[in-house]
């Protein structure tokens, strides 16, 4: 039953979580161009509408760059603190991420409410929420036929509906986002510390104190387990680096990272593409 509720919890954090995301993200084009030139005036010159440009783009990079670096310091900390405190780390740095979002005056702001999003990784949380409150090992048997018995396959359910509660969340946000930044352009990161919060209550008195290598229990022993917290955080990054130079890691990383860059440049061209041509 607690596990049962531990899921139901991740995914209404989720929902929250892509609301909460969304609800600002489509109006930070918005933002620039108004904190750059001081005007929400819907024709601007080129130079103006170039420099919003390229400050919206640096803005984008450097969400990205933060977001690299607090990806595997995620991994570690799911690791050595558990999936309840790491929880409530990641969105209670989203919380101050919109905190400082809604209270920007210059863009130097905008870009420093970027740097607290360096633990914003509430999905690689809630897959390890999920994977650790879900019941499943898989059995030699099982193993050796390819398949998954009943616990695996409850558990690889419960993982795929992840995504379905980010999309409803991803939904909902930007539209209500848009709705709000009518009046003003602050009021959906406003609305997203809330959201935020919520979460943060609902992480702290739902989740419980889990190691993310606990939903791995059926496969590695207790000796395994516990060689992750003799190590330093410094040498967990170390191991982590490690990964990186693996030569079957190389290639998939490389291809990810081509991924990566074409969906980027495409997320950024596409809301300058609407504010300067069709809005």
């Amino acid at each position: 039953m607690a596990s049962s509720t531990e899921v139901a919890v991740t995914y209404a954090n989720i929902i929250l979580y892509a609301i909460s995301y969304q609800l600002q993200r489509p109006v930070e084009p918005f933002l620039v161009r108004s904190l750059i030139h001081n005007t929400t005036k819907e024709v601007l010159s080129v130079e103006e509408e170039s420099s919003s440009n390229q400050t919206y783009g640096r803005l984008a990079s450097f969400f990205s760059f933060i977001q690299t670096i607090g990806s595997p310091l995620i991994g570690i900390l799911l690791d050595r603190i558990g999936v309840r405190k790491t929880s409530i780390l990641v969105y209670f740095a989203s919380a101050a991420s919109y905190w400082i979002l809604a209270n920007a005056t210059t863009t130097t702001w905008l870009f420093w409410s970027k740097v607290p999003t360096i633990f914003q990784h509430a999905f690689l949380v809630g897959q390890a929420t999920v994977a650790s409150a879900s019941p499943g090992t898989i059995s030699d048997d099982s193993g050796a036929r390819g398949g998954l018995n009943g616990g695996d396959k409850q558990r690889a359910v419960a993982l795929g509906r992840m995504t379905t509660a980010y999309t409803i969340g991803a939904t909902i946000g930007p539209a209500l986002g848009g709705y709000l930044a009518m009046g003003d352009l602050f009021a959906g990161a406003r609305l997203a510390i809330w959201g935020s919060i919520i979460s943060v209550i609902l992480s702290i008195i739902f989740l419980k104190d889990r190691n993310n290598s606990d939903s791995t229990e059926g496969n590695k022993t207790k000796s395994d387990s516990q060689k992750v917290h003799q190590q330093s955080f410094l040498q967990s990054i170390h191991k982590t680096i490690s990964y990186l130079r693996h030569p079957t890691i190389g290639p998939l990383l490389f291809i990810k990272l081509l991924n990566g860059v074409s969906s980027s440049a495409f997320t950024t061209v596409l809301p300058l593409l609407l504010v300067n041509n069709y809005i």
